[in-house]
């Protein structure tokens, strides 16, 4: 399934999908790929 976790890092949110089986893979995925950013919210992608 695929996600849009929304991310914030140095003043600035930003969006990243990922491929996740679940949300709490999404937010592990999307800090792996952004180590210093903070999640704000982990939504499912209908598109």
């Amino acid at each position: 399934m695929k996600y849009v976790v929304q991310l914030y890092v140095g003043g600035k949110t930003f969006n990243e999908e990922v491929q996740a089986i679940s949300p709490k893979d999404a937010r592990e995925t999307a800090l792996a790929r952004n180590p210093k950013a903070k999640v704000v919210a982990v939504n499912v992608s209908f598109k």
